[in-house]
């Protein structure tokens, strides 16, 4: 029952659309109808600016936080943590509000792991600034953070709950990203092509 309440409270919390509503409050705009069509932290920025995406971005972590501390007030254990990110990070990418659309919850989940131990997330984070560092590629070294996720979590902690975790946090992002395409990526292909036509 314990278990089912954090999922619901998790799902519930989730599913509240900060990048739509910093696009929409900032701007008067609807970020479905910008770029991939995603409403994710990222797309506000790219398309709103750099305050919808940071209250976007901060409204996220906020969520993440509140939940952690849900979580640690009703059980105390990091089970109770993971279970009711992971349900987050469901209801964040895809929202009711939004019929189904949303962002990909890793603000969300990557926060969670933060606040659980921020060791193992320094190392996530390697595995996209040291890609990025050397080879300028965003769209590869955003694959190789995604996938460290779980593989880092099992190396640290050695147990099945947090690699099915890990792995539940990233497979949104991949799903929704093979729906959509990635938001960076074509907002630089989009630059290239006007670049173009620009005769440069």
């Amino acid at each position: 029952m314990m278990f089912l309440l954090l999922a619901l409270i998790g799902f519930l919390i989730g599913i509240i659309p900060s990048g739509y509503l910093s696009m929409l409050f900032f701007t008067g705009a609807d970020i479905r109808t910008m770029g991939t069509g995603s409403a994710t932290v990222t797309a506000v920025m790219i398309h709103g600016g750099r305050i919808p995406g940071i209250v976007a971005l901060l409204m996220e972590i906020t969520k993440a936080i509140l939940l952690f501390l849900i979580a640690h007030f009703l059980v105390g254990e990091a089970w109770a943590v993971l279970a009711i990110i992971v349900a987050a990070v469901i209801g964040c990418s895809w929202s009711v509000w939004l019929k189904g659309n949303g962002g990909q919850g890793l603000t969300i989940g990557v926060t969670g792991l933060v606040l659980l131990n921020p060791l193992p997330v320094l190392i996530m984070a390697a595995c996209y600034l040291i890609p990025i560092v050397a080879t300028k590629r965003h769209l590869l070294s955003n694959r190789l953070f995604r996938i460290s996720i779980p593989v880092v979590l099992w190396l640290w902690y050695s147990s099945w709950v947090w690699v099915l975790a890990g792995v539940l946090i990233v497979l949104p992002s991949f799903v929704k990203g093979r729906i959509y395409g990635d938001e960076v990526a074509e907002a630089q292909k989009t630059s290239q092509v006007g670049h173009n036509e620009s005769g440069a």
